[in-house]
C-alpha cells in the first residue's frame, strides 16, 4: 500500500502539472492555430509576390532584346522575315523562365499585331493558338483580347476560371492569370502584355497546410474587392470590413478570419479557421490525457503488485537463508508476520554481531596502544598504523599509571580488581575534562593515556590536581579501604614519544609506590641521569624484522638514529660497546637466517661481520655493521629480482621459440609458465617498457629482416614463416619501422652502394 500510494502521488503530481495546460488548452490551441495559419498565409502571399517579381524581371530583360523591339513596333500581321524573331523570343522566354524558377505557363501578346509567344509555343496568329492550344472556358477569343488591352495597368488579375493550356496537359484546370504590362511606354499606352497562369491548387497550397484544405476557407480579392480566387467559400463572395482574428459565421459554421494584404499586387487574402476544428483538437488532447491517466493507474497498480510480490519472495528466501545460517526457525503461516518476526530476530543477531565486531575493534585498538607504550613507534609504517586508530590524538598527551593495594594486605582478587577499575574509570571521567584510553597490564595496575587539547603548557598542574581529587573521592566513597598511587608523565608531543611517557610514569610511580598515604607524582628527571642515554631494546626487534624483509631504508634509518643518539649523550666506551654488540648479535641472527639458510655457499662467503679490536673506533664499527646490514638487504632484494630475471628470460625464450605461431598470445605464454594472463601483460610492460604485442612484432620483424638478407624467399613466404597474420600486417609493420617496403629494403641492404 505504501508503494501504491507513492506511485499514485507521483501520478497525481504529474496530473497537477498538466492541469493548468488543460484549463487553458482551448485558448492555447486557438492561439497556436491563429499563429501557424498567419505564418502560412503570409508565406503564401509573399511567395506569390516573389513569383510575380521574377516575371517582371523577365519582362525587363526581354524588353532589352532586339527581337522584342522589332515585334513590339510591328503593325499588322508579320511577314515571313519575322518568323525567326518568334523562335528567338520564345527560346529566350523559355530560358529565362527556367532560370528564374518560373514553372508556370508564361506568354506575351502585342496590341498592334497578332503575334503570340509563350515559353512552350509561338505563332503569328493568336486566334489559332486560342482555338487549339490555349483558351479560357466560356470566354471567346475577342473577350480574352479585350481583357488584355482594354485598360492600362501595371499588374492585374483574371478572375478564377477554367483554363486549358498545352503547357500543363490536355484537361482544363482552375487557374488564376496575372497580367503584367511590359510595354516600353506603359505609363502612356499599353501595347504589350505578359501573362502568367497559376494553378489555383498551387496558390491554395501556399496559404493553407495540407490538413487544413478540407475544413478551412480562403479567398483573394483585387483592389476593387472582386474575388479572384475562392476555396471552400460559400457563394464565392467577399466579406468587406473583416479584421485579423475576427469571428465570422458562414452557414452553420463559425470561423476565425485571418487577413493579409499585398501592397505590391493590390490584393487582399482571407483565411477562415473553423472553431469546431480547434475544439476537436482540444477534445482529442483531453481524451489523450484521460487515456494516460487510465494507463498510469493500471501501470501503478501493476507495478505495485509486481514489485511487492517479488520483494516478498526475495525477502522470504533471504530470511530462510539467514534463518538456516543462524539456526533460527520460524513456523508462521502469514508471510507478513513471518517477515516481521524474522527481521526482528535477524536484527537482534546483527546487533549481537556488531557488538562483537566493536569489541574486537576495541581489542585491536588496545593491542596497538599496548604496543605503542611498551615497544614504541620508530618507523613510518608504525606511525601510519597508530594514526589509523588514534588519528591526531597523540599530538598532545600524557600518561598516568595507577597502582592500588588493599590496606589490610589481602590479595586483590579478580572481582575486587574489576570493581576498582570500574570505579576508577567512572571517577576519572567525572574529574578529568579530556578524552582518555584505559589499559590494564597487571592485577593491581591501570594505565590512563590522557589526550589533551588545550595548549597551556602548565596544564599538567590541573591534571595533577584533578587526579588528587580522584584519589580523595574514591577513598571517601569506596567501601573497601585501599591506597592509590599515581605516576604521571609530563605533557608529551607526538606518538613517537609514547613509550618514553609511559616509562616516565612508571619511574614516577616506582619511587613513591610504597608511600602510605598515596598521591599523584609527576615525573622529574634526576640530575645525574639527565645526559644519559636509556637504550631501548625494542629497536633491536625492529632492526631484525627490517633485515629479514630486506627493507634497506628502514635499516639505514635505525642505524642513523641510534648513532645520532649515541653521539648526543656522554657514554663510556664500555657502554658504547654494549650497544654495538647488541646490534651485532641481531645482525648475526638475521645473517644466519638470510644467508646460511636461504642462499648458496658463494653468497654465504661474501658476507662477514666486523670484529672489535683494541684500536678500533666504535663508530667505525657501527658504520661497517650498517654496510653489512645493507648488503644483507641487497641479498634479499637480489633474490626477488633474480626470480623476476628468470621469468623475463623464460618469456623471451618462449617468444623466440614460438614467434612463427599465429596463436602466440598472452594466454599461451601464461599457460606454459603457469602464471596469469593479466600478469604476463603487466610483467612484460614493467620489464621492457613495451606492450606484449609490440614486443612480439619486433621479434617477428627481426627474423623477417634476417630472411630478407640471407634467403631469396618471396615476401609472401617470409610473412608466413615469421607469424604475421596477413601480408598487409607484415607490410604495415615493416614500413612503419623502416619507412620503405620489404622489397626496397632488401635491395638497399644487399647492395648498399647501388
Amino acid at each position: 500500500m505504501k508503494r501504491c500510494l507513492k506511485y499514485f502521488a507521483i501520478l497525481a503530481i504529474l496530473m497537477l502539472m498538466i492541469a493548468p495546460l488543460l484549463f487553458k488548452s482551448y485558448a492555447l490551441a486557438k492561439q497556436l492555430a491563429i499563429h501557424t495559419s498567419n505564418v502560412k498565409l503570409k508565406e503564401g502571399i509573399d511567395s506569390l509576390e516573389a513569383q510575380i517579381r521574377k516575371a517582371q524581371e523577365i519582362s525587363n530583360l526581354l524588353r532589352q532584346e532586339e527581337v522584342f523591339k522589332r515585334l513590339f513596333f510591328l503593325k499588322g500581321p508579320p511577314s515571313s522575315e519575322y518568323y525567326v524573331d518568334f523562335n528567338v523570343l520564345q527560346t529566350k522566354l523559355k530560358s529565362l523562365s527556367l532560370t528564374q524558377d518560373m514553372l508556370s505557363n508564361v506568354y506575351i501578346m502585342f496590341r498592334d499585331n497578332p503575334v503570340f509567344v509563350s515559353n512552350s509555343i509561338s505563332s503569328d496568329n493568336y486566334a489559332n493558338i486560342y482555338a487549339n492550344y490555349y483558351n479560357y472556358k466560356d470566354v471567346t477569343v475577342n473577350e480574352w483580347r479585350d481583357r488584355l488591352f482594354k485598360e492600362n495597368f501595371n499588374v492585374n488579375f483574371f478572375t478564377q476560371n477554367q483554363v486549358f493550356s498545352y503547357f500543363y496537359g490536355r484537361n482544363y484546370f482552375d487557374g488564376v492569370t496575372v497580367l503584367i504590362n511590359n510595354s516600353y511606354y506603359n505609363s502612356i499606352d499599353q501595347m504589350s502584355v505578359m501573362a502568367i497562369d497559376f494553378d489555383k491548387k498551387d496558390i491554395v497550397n501556399k496559404v493553407l497546410y495540407e490538413n487544413q484544405l478540407r475544413d478551412y476557407f480562403a479567398y483573394i480579392t483585387d483592389s476593387d474587392g472582386n474575388v479572384i480566387l475562392s476555396h471552400n467559400n460559400p457563394g464565392n463572395a467577399a466579406r468587406p470590413g473583416l479584421k485579423n482574428a475576427d469571428e465570422v459565421t458562414l452557414g452553420s459554421q463559425k470561423y476565425i478570419a485571418l487577413t493579409y494584404s499585398s501592397e505590391m499586387l493590390g490584393i487582399h487574402a482571407v483565411v477562415g479557421i473553423p472553431l469546431q476544428a480547434i475544439k476537436t483538437n482540444v477534445n482529442s488532447l483531453l481524451e489523450l490525457v484521460i487515456l494516460y491517466i487510465v494507463l498510469g493507474t493500471l501501470l501503478t497498480v501493476g507495478l505495485t503488485m509486481l514489485f511487492s510480490m517479488k520483494e516478498t519472495m526475495w525477502l522470504k528466501r533471504l530470511i530462510e537463508a539467514s534463518s538456516r545460517s543462524s539456526n533460527t526457525i520460524f513456523n508462521i503461516s502469514n508471510e507478513y508476520s513471518y517477515i516481521n518476526h524474522a527481521i526482528t530476530r535477524i536484527s537482534t543477531i546483527n546487533e549481537e554481531q556488531l557488538s562483537k565486531i566493536d569489541a574486537l575493534n576495541d581489542s585491536i585498538k588496545h593491542s596497538v596502544l599496548k604496543n605503542v607504550l611498551i615497544l614504541g613507534v620508530y618507523t613510518e609504517r608504525e606511525k601510519e598504523e597508530a594514526a589509523a586508530y588514534f588519528g591526531g590524538s597523540f599530538d598532545r598527551f600524557c600518561v598516568a599509571k595507577v597502582s592500588y593495594r588493599l590496606d589490610d594486605s589481602r590479595p586483590v582478587d579478580l572481582s575486587i580488581q574489576q570493581n576498582i577499575v570500574l570505579e576508577l574509570e567512572h571517577s576519572f571521567r567525572a574529574i578529568v575534562d579530556a578524552d582518555f584510553e584505559t589499559l590494564n597490564f597487571h592485577t593491581n595496575e591501570t594505565i590512563f593515556v590522557i589526550f589533551l587539547e588545550r595548549k597551556n603548557s602548565s596544564y599538567i598542574d590541573s591534571i595533577q590536581i584533578a587526579l588528587t581529587e580522584l584519589i580523595r573521592m574514591i577513598n571517601v566513597n569506596s567501601p573497601i579501604p585501599f591506597t592509590i598511587n599515581i605516576g604521571l608523565s609530563p605533557v608529551t608531543f607526538g606518538i613517537q614519544h609514547a613509550k618514553t611517557a609511559y616509562q616516565q610514569a612508571i619511574y614516577a610511580l616506582s619511587i613513591h609506590e610504597n608511600d602510605v598515604s598515596g598521591g599523584v607524582y609527576v615525573y622529574e628527571p634526576a640530575a645525574e641521569s639527565a645526559d644519559k642515554l636509556h637504550f631501548d631494546i625494542a629497536i633491536l626487534l625492529k632492526l631484525y624484522d627490517a633485515l629479514i624483509a630486506g627493507e634497506k631504508n628502514i635499516t639505514g634509518q635505525i642505524f642513523a638514529d641510534s648513532l645520532r643518539s649515541i653521539a648526543n649523550y656522554a657514554l663510556s666506551e664500555q657502554e658504547q660497546l654494549q650497544i654495538f654488540y647488541s646490534f651485532r648479535q641481531i645482525v648475526y641472527n638475521a645473517h644466519k637466517v638470510i644467508v646460511n639458510e636461504r642462499f648458496d655457499t658463494e653468497a654465504r662467503l661474501a658476507l662477514s661481520l666486523p670484529e672489535y679490536g683494541q684500536i678500533t673506533d666504535v663508530f667505525k664499527l657501527f658504520h661497517e655493521l650498517n654496510q653489512v646490514s645493507a648488503s644483507l638487504c641487497d641479498v634479499v632484494i637480489g633474490n626477488k629480482r633474480s626470480n623476476n630475471e628468470k621469468l623475463k628470460v623464460d618469456i623471451m625464450n618462449y617468444i623466440q621459440d614460438h614467434y612463427a605461431d599465429l596463436n602466440l598470445s598472452a594466454g599461451s605464454i601464461a599457460a606454459q609458465l603457469l602464471i596469469s594472463e593479466k600478469y604476463v601483460y603487466s610483467f612484460v610492460k614493467e620489464q621492457s617498457g613495451k606492450s606484449l604485442g609490440k614486443l612480439v612484432e619486433e621479434v617477428r620483424l627481426f627474423h623477417a629482416e634476417r630472411l630478407l638478407l640471407e634467403t631469396e624467399f618471396a615476401n609472401g613466404k617470409i610473412w608466413m614463416l615469421c607469424g604475421f597474420g596477413s601480408e598487409n600486417t607484415f607490410y604495415r609493420a615493416f614500413s612503419k619501422k623502416h619507412g620503405v617496403s620489404p622489397t626496397v629494403w632488401r635491395e638497399n641492404n644487399k647492395n648498399p652502394t647501388g
